[in-house]
Protein backbone atom coordinates (compact mmCIF):
# COMPACT_ATOMS: atom_id res chain seq x y z
CA UNK A 1 0.00 0.00 0.00
CA UNK A 2 1.06 3.41 -0.84
CA UNK A 3 0.12 7.07 0.93
CA UNK A 4 -0.34 9.86 -1.85
CA UNK A 5 -0.01 13.12 0.19
CA UNK A 6 -0.87 10.70 3.26
CA UNK A 7 -4.57 10.55 2.05
CA UNK A 8 -4.96 8.54 -0.88
CA UNK A 9 -3.73 4.91 -0.53
CA UNK A 10 -3.16 2.81 -3.21
CA UNK A 11 -4.59 -1.01 -1.95
CA UNK A 12 -3.66 -2.13 -5.73
CA UNK A 13 -5.25 -3.32 -8.54
CA UNK A 14 -7.19 0.27 -9.17
CA UNK A 15 -8.44 -0.08 -5.38
CA UNK A 16 -8.03 3.37 -3.77
CA UNK A 17 -8.99 4.12 -0.22
CA UNK A 18 -9.24 8.26 0.72
CA UNK A 19 -8.88 9.03 3.57
CA UNK A 20 -11.55 11.80 5.26
CA UNK A 21 -9.85 13.50 8.40
CA UNK A 22 -12.53 15.67 10.04
CA UNK A 23 -11.60 18.94 12.34
CA UNK A 24 -11.44 17.03 15.53
CA UNK A 25 -9.15 15.18 17.76
CA UNK A 26 -8.76 11.44 17.03
CA UNK A 27 -11.30 11.95 13.86
CA UNK A 28 -8.07 10.41 11.29
CA UNK A 29 -7.96 7.06 9.95
CA UNK A 30 -11.70 6.38 11.05
CA UNK A 31 -13.64 7.96 7.81
CA UNK A 32 -13.11 7.04 4.79
CA UNK A 33 -14.62 6.50 0.77
CA UNK A 34 -13.23 4.03 -1.45
CA UNK A 35 -12.78 4.76 -5.34
CA UNK A 36 -12.24 1.42 -8.32
CA UNK A 37 -13.49 0.48 -11.33
CA UNK A 38 -15.81 -2.40 -11.88
CA UNK A 39 -15.11 -5.12 -14.56
CA UNK A 40 -17.71 -3.28 -16.90
CA UNK A 41 -15.61 -0.26 -16.64
CA UNK A 42 -17.86 1.69 -14.43
CA UNK A 43 -15.79 4.47 -12.30
CA UNK A 44 -17.37 3.64 -8.55
CA UNK A 45 -17.23 5.72 -5.12
CA UNK A 46 -18.41 3.94 -1.72
CA UNK A 47 -20.09 5.65 0.80
CA UNK A 48 -18.73 9.67 0.15
CA UNK A 49 -18.75 10.68 3.87
CA UNK A 50 -19.91 13.36 5.52
CA UNK A 51 -21.39 17.07 4.00
CA UNK A 52 -17.74 19.24 5.44
CA UNK A 53 -15.33 17.02 3.82
CA UNK A 54 -16.90 16.70 0.55
CA UNK A 55 -14.28 19.34 -1.23
CA UNK A 56 -11.79 17.19 0.15
CA UNK A 57 -13.07 13.92 -0.94
CA UNK A 58 -13.53 16.01 -4.87
CA UNK A 59 -9.64 17.09 -4.42
CA UNK A 60 -8.41 13.65 -4.16
CA UNK A 61 -10.80 12.19 -6.60
CA UNK A 62 -9.41 14.83 -8.95
CA UNK A 63 -6.18 13.22 -9.10
CA UNK A 64 -7.25 9.31 -9.41
CA UNK A 65 -10.75 9.90 -12.40
CA UNK A 66 -12.53 12.40 -14.28
CA UNK A 67 -15.73 11.56 -13.09
CA UNK A 68 -17.82 8.82 -10.95
CA UNK A 69 -20.90 7.26 -12.35
CA UNK A 70 -22.10 4.82 -9.74
CA UNK A 71 -22.04 5.40 -6.06
CA UNK A 72 -23.12 2.94 -3.27
CA UNK A 73 -24.14 3.23 -0.04
CA UNK A 74 -23.53 0.94 2.62
CA UNK A 75 -25.95 2.88 5.01
CA UNK A 76 -26.74 6.64 5.21
CA UNK A 77 -25.33 7.43 8.57
CA UNK A 78 -24.04 10.85 7.97
CA UNK A 79 -20.00 9.70 8.51
CA UNK A 80 -20.74 7.32 5.38
CA UNK A 81 -23.26 9.71 3.20
CA UNK A 82 -24.22 12.92 5.09
CA UNK A 83 -22.23 14.96 1.86
CA UNK A 84 -23.69 12.05 -0.97
CA UNK A 85 -26.00 15.64 -2.60
CA UNK A 86 -23.34 18.00 -2.60
CA UNK A 87 -21.12 15.29 -4.55
CA UNK A 88 -23.37 14.09 -6.51
CA UNK A 89 -24.43 17.69 -7.81
CA UNK A 90 -20.59 17.85 -9.22
CA UNK A 91 -21.52 14.42 -11.80
CA UNK A 92 -24.02 14.83 -13.86
CA UNK A 93 -26.00 11.35 -14.25
CA UNK A 94 -24.37 9.79 -11.47
CA UNK A 95 -26.64 6.49 -10.23
CA UNK A 96 -27.02 5.77 -6.09
CA UNK A 97 -27.17 1.94 -4.97
CA UNK A 98 -28.54 1.67 -1.60
CA UNK A 99 -31.37 0.05 0.56
CA UNK A 100 -34.80 1.03 -0.43
CA UNK A 101 -35.46 1.60 3.39
CA UNK A 102 -32.87 4.81 2.94
CA UNK A 103 -34.50 6.41 0.38
CA UNK A 104 -36.87 8.75 1.21
CA UNK A 105 -34.05 9.98 3.91
CA UNK A 106 -31.80 10.80 1.80
CA UNK A 107 -34.79 12.47 -0.35
CA UNK A 108 -35.94 14.27 3.24
CA UNK A 109 -33.19 13.81 5.74
CA UNK A 110 -35.01 16.10 8.54
CA UNK A 111 -35.68 13.08 10.59
CA UNK A 112 -32.04 11.68 9.85
CA UNK A 113 -30.39 15.00 10.90
CA UNK A 114 -32.27 15.27 14.08
CA UNK A 115 -32.01 11.54 15.50
CA UNK A 116 -28.09 12.29 14.66
CA UNK A 117 -27.42 15.41 16.52
CA UNK A 118 -29.93 14.01 19.56
CA UNK A 119 -27.22 10.82 19.73
CA UNK A 120 -23.76 12.31 18.59
CA UNK A 121 -24.41 15.93 19.32
CA UNK A 122 -20.55 18.61 18.47
CA UNK A 123 -19.85 15.26 16.38
CA UNK A 124 -23.00 15.47 14.02
CA UNK A 125 -22.36 19.44 13.87
CA UNK A 126 -18.88 18.84 12.65
CA UNK A 127 -20.15 16.17 10.22
CA UNK A 128 -22.65 18.86 8.20
CA UNK A 129 -26.14 19.01 8.14
CA UNK A 130 -27.17 16.79 4.62
CA UNK A 131 -28.94 18.13 1.81
CA UNK A 132 -31.99 16.92 -0.15
CA UNK A 133 -31.12 14.62 -3.05
CA UNK A 134 -33.30 15.86 -5.83
CA UNK A 135 -34.89 13.29 -8.20
CA UNK A 136 -32.60 13.42 -10.62
CA UNK A 137 -30.28 11.57 -8.91
CA UNK A 138 -31.67 8.11 -9.58
CA UNK A 139 -32.09 5.92 -6.18
CA UNK A 140 -31.73 2.13 -7.02
CA UNK A 141 -32.09 -0.48 -5.26
CA UNK A 142 -30.23 -3.37 -7.64
CA UNK A 143 -27.53 -2.90 -10.15
CA UNK A 144 -28.76 -2.22 -13.56
CA UNK A 145 -25.70 -4.24 -14.85
CA UNK A 146 -26.37 -7.22 -12.71
CA UNK A 147 -22.54 -6.92 -11.88
CA UNK A 148 -22.76 -6.02 -7.77
CA UNK A 149 -24.21 -8.63 -5.27
CA UNK A 150 -26.39 -6.99 -2.78
CA UNK A 151 -27.15 -8.55 0.81
CA UNK A 152 -29.13 -6.77 3.58
CA UNK A 153 -26.92 -6.55 6.64
CA UNK A 154 -28.70 -4.83 9.59
CA UNK A 155 -27.76 -4.24 13.15
CA UNK A 156 -25.83 -1.32 12.92
CA UNK A 157 -28.81 0.15 10.83
CA UNK A 158 -32.14 -1.28 9.47
CA UNK A 159 -30.85 -0.14 6.00
CA UNK A 160 -27.19 -1.37 5.87
CA UNK A 161 -26.56 -3.64 2.95
CA UNK A 162 -23.02 -5.07 2.41
CA UNK A 163 -22.26 -5.44 -1.48
CA UNK A 164 -19.58 -8.04 -3.18
CA UNK A 165 -18.14 -6.46 -6.77
CA UNK A 166 -15.79 -7.89 -9.11
CA UNK A 167 -12.74 -5.18 -10.27
CA UNK A 168 -9.27 -5.31 -11.40
CA UNK A 169 -9.33 -9.31 -11.49
CA UNK A 170 -10.69 -9.79 -7.80
CA UNK A 171 -13.39 -9.85 -5.97
CA UNK A 172 -14.33 -6.96 -3.63
CA UNK A 173 -16.42 -6.89 -0.54
CA UNK A 174 -17.66 -3.88 1.36
CA UNK A 175 -18.63 -4.54 4.37
CA UNK A 176 -19.54 -1.21 5.72
CA UNK A 177 -19.96 -1.73 9.49
CA UNK A 178 -21.42 -5.03 9.88
CA UNK A 179 -18.09 -6.69 11.21
CA UNK A 180 -17.46 -4.04 12.98
CA UNK A 181 -14.17 -1.73 12.55
CA UNK A 182 -10.79 -2.59 13.02
CA UNK A 183 -7.84 0.17 13.86
CA UNK A 184 -3.98 0.21 11.70
CA UNK A 185 -2.28 -0.34 14.65
CA UNK A 186 1.04 -0.09 11.83
CA UNK A 187 2.03 2.44 9.43
CA UNK A 188 -1.31 1.12 7.12
CA UNK A 189 -4.04 -0.68 6.81
CA UNK A 190 -2.98 -4.08 5.41
CA UNK A 191 -3.73 -7.32 6.58
CA UNK A 192 -0.02 -7.87 7.17
CA UNK A 193 0.03 -9.88 10.10
CA UNK A 194 -1.22 -13.34 11.16
CA UNK A 195 -5.51 -12.27 12.43
CA UNK A 196 -5.15 -11.49 15.29
CA UNK A 197 -2.01 -10.96 16.19
CA UNK A 198 -2.06 -7.17 15.86
CA UNK A 199 -5.16 -6.15 15.80
CA UNK A 200 -8.15 -3.82 17.30
CA UNK A 201 -11.65 -4.72 16.43
CA UNK A 202 -14.41 -3.52 18.56
CA UNK A 203 -17.96 -3.84 16.92
CA UNK A 204 -19.92 -0.93 16.12
CA UNK A 205 -23.06 -0.54 17.77
CA UNK A 206 -25.10 2.75 18.40
CA UNK A 207 -28.27 3.09 20.48
CA UNK A 208 -31.31 1.51 18.56
CA UNK A 209 -29.23 -1.21 18.35
CA UNK A 210 -30.94 -4.46 17.10
CA UNK A 211 -28.79 -7.41 17.85
CA UNK A 212 -30.88 -10.41 16.78
CA UNK A 213 -30.26 -8.13 13.12
CA UNK A 214 -26.81 -8.24 13.80
CA UNK A 215 -26.20 -11.61 14.21
CA UNK A 216 -28.22 -12.86 11.40
CA UNK A 217 -26.11 -10.33 9.76
CA UNK A 218 -23.18 -11.80 10.48
CA UNK A 219 -24.53 -15.61 10.06
CA UNK A 220 -25.55 -14.08 6.41
CA UNK A 221 -21.68 -13.25 5.59
CA UNK A 222 -20.15 -16.29 6.97
CA UNK A 223 -22.85 -18.06 4.16
CA UNK A 224 -21.92 -16.03 1.47
CA UNK A 225 -18.09 -14.94 1.71
CA UNK A 226 -16.37 -17.35 -0.42
CA UNK A 227 -12.81 -16.53 1.42
CA UNK A 228 -11.41 -15.21 -1.89
CA UNK A 229 -12.79 -11.84 -1.37
CA UNK A 230 -11.13 -8.37 -0.39
CA UNK A 231 -13.01 -7.30 2.80
CA UNK A 232 -13.11 -3.57 2.57
CA UNK A 233 -14.14 -1.91 5.59
CA UNK A 234 -15.88 1.14 6.06
CA UNK A 235 -13.77 2.04 9.00
CA UNK A 236 -10.82 1.11 8.01
CA UNK A 237 -9.11 -0.38 5.75
CA UNK A 238 -8.74 -4.12 4.31
CA UNK A 239 -8.58 -7.71 5.53
CA UNK A 240 -7.36 -10.57 3.04
CA UNK A 241 -8.99 -12.90 5.98
CA UNK A 242 -12.96 -12.05 5.51
CA UNK A 243 -14.27 -15.44 6.98
CA UNK A 244 -11.70 -15.21 9.95
CA UNK A 245 -12.85 -11.48 10.38
CA UNK A 246 -16.50 -12.29 10.26
CA UNK A 247 -16.02 -14.97 12.73
CA UNK A 248 -13.91 -12.84 14.98
CA UNK A 249 -16.77 -10.19 14.86
CA UNK A 250 -19.38 -12.12 15.92
CA UNK A 251 -17.66 -14.08 18.74
CA UNK A 252 -16.91 -10.65 20.40
CA UNK A 253 -20.15 -9.68 19.81
CA UNK A 254 -21.13 -12.53 21.84
CA UNK A 255 -18.50 -11.64 24.27
CA UNK A 256 -19.37 -8.19 24.94
CA UNK A 257 -22.88 -9.26 25.38
CA UNK A 258 -21.31 -12.00 27.97
CA UNK A 259 -19.00 -8.95 30.10
CA UNK A 260 -22.04 -6.27 29.66
CA UNK A 261 -24.47 -7.93 31.16
CA UNK A 262 -23.10 -8.15 35.00
CA UNK A 263 -22.23 -4.63 34.64
CA UNK A 264 -25.80 -3.12 34.04
CA UNK A 265 -25.45 -0.96 36.87
CA UNK A 266 -22.05 0.80 36.11
CA UNK A 267 -21.67 3.85 33.90
CA UNK A 268 -20.78 3.23 29.88
CA UNK A 269 -17.56 4.88 30.99
CA UNK A 270 -17.08 2.45 33.19
CA UNK A 271 -18.16 -0.36 31.33
CA UNK A 272 -15.41 0.50 28.67
CA UNK A 273 -12.72 0.21 30.84
CA UNK A 274 -13.56 -2.62 31.64
CA UNK A 275 -13.92 -3.80 27.98
CA UNK A 276 -10.27 -2.61 27.55
CA UNK A 277 -9.11 -4.40 29.71
CA UNK A 278 -10.39 -7.86 28.84
CA UNK A 279 -11.73 -7.88 25.52
CA UNK A 280 -8.32 -9.76 23.59
CA UNK A 281 -9.24 -7.88 20.74
CA UNK A 282 -8.27 -4.46 22.19
CA UNK A 283 -5.48 -5.19 24.16
CA UNK A 284 -3.14 -2.93 22.13
CA UNK A 285 -5.03 -0.03 23.60
CA UNK A 286 -1.46 1.28 24.72
CA UNK A 287 -0.39 1.49 21.28
CA UNK A 288 -3.11 3.63 20.28
CA UNK A 289 -1.93 7.26 19.69
CA UNK A 290 -4.16 9.61 22.69
CA UNK A 291 -6.07 11.02 20.76
CA UNK A 292 -7.40 8.06 18.95
CA UNK A 293 -7.86 6.20 22.08
CA UNK A 294 -9.93 9.06 23.20
CA UNK A 295 -11.78 8.51 20.40
CA UNK A 296 -12.43 5.48 20.58
CA UNK A 297 -13.62 5.66 24.35
CA UNK A 298 -16.34 7.75 23.19
CA UNK A 299 -17.84 5.62 20.47
CA UNK A 300 -17.14 2.68 22.71
CA UNK A 301 -19.22 4.21 24.98
CA UNK A 302 -21.85 5.22 22.42
CA UNK A 303 -21.92 1.20 22.01
CA UNK A 304 -22.17 0.02 25.40
CA UNK A 305 -25.27 2.13 25.46
CA UNK A 306 -26.96 0.24 22.17
CA UNK A 307 -26.19 -2.88 23.53
CA UNK A 308 -27.65 -2.28 27.13
CA UNK A 309 -30.50 -0.26 25.69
Amino acid sequence: MTGQDGLTFDFGGGLFLIDLPQPMAGFRRFISSWFFRDTVGRRVLVDPGPAGTIPLLLHELEKLTDGVDLVLLTHIHLDHAGGLTEFCSHYPGVEVIAHPRAFRHLREPRKLWDASVHTLGDIALMYGEPAPLPPSVPLLEQDPAGLIEIFPTPGHAPHHISLRVPSGGRTLFFVGEAAGMVLPLEDGARDSIAPGASLWLRPTTPPRFDADAARSSLSLLASVLRGDELLCYAHWGTSENPRERTLQAREQLERWFSLIEPLRDRTPEEIVEYLLAHDPLLRRSGDLPPDLLDRERRFMANSVRGMIG
